[in-house]
């Protein structure tokens, strides 16, 4: 098949169509695979588990709802129903910003990082088996890096999407 034309842009190569259909692959595979394989083996979202698991990693156990929103990669509405579902499970707690009094924050409680820890064996299992084990050692470095690349030029579009809604 013909490559259709498009003035001022070059089609991509068949190395670089080859890449770009893998990594197509993944972002829709890899993400339900894993989120499958937590709600079977841990009785969690991958959602759910990247929310807790952003939360034990911030300074007091505690986020500005955007700023959770935006480490988990959820629109600003996803994220308020998904905090109001781990709120109903007693996994965190929301009360009025610290800061200014306007934003919400949200934070983790005890019992949710128990049911991260909990959970954090099913995740490792998951990631190592469905990805990291396919990766050869040496590789790791420079795939990170590539893939850290194409991330961080996403950033500066993160923050206003995740606000939205």
């Amino acid at each position: 098949m013909q490559p259709w034309t498009v003035p001022n842009l070059k089609a991509l190569d068949s190395d670089e169509e080859f890449v770009w259909r893998n990594l197509a692959r993944f972002f829709v595979v890899a993400p339900q695979l894993l989120d499958e394989d937590l709600r079977r083996d841990a009785g969690l979202s991958l959602s759910e588990y990247t929310v807790l698991m952003n939360l034990s990693e911030a300074p007091g156990s505690r986020l500005r709802i955007t700023e959770l929103a935006n480490r988990a990669y959820l629109s600003g509405s996803r994220m308020t129903r998904l905090v109001d579902t781990l709120i109903s499970e007693g996994l965190v707690e929301k009360c009025r910003s610290a800061d200014d009094g306007r934003g919400t924050d949200v934070t983790l409680s005890d019992r949710g990082l128990r049911r991260l820890v909990d959970a954090y064996p099913a995740h490792l299992r998951s990631v190592r088996e469905r990805i990291m084990n396919h990766l050869e050692r040496d590789a790791l470095n420079g795939f990170g890096t590539a893939i850290g690349s194409i991330v961080g030029s996403f950033d500066s579009d993160l923050p206003a999407r995740a606000g939205r809604e």
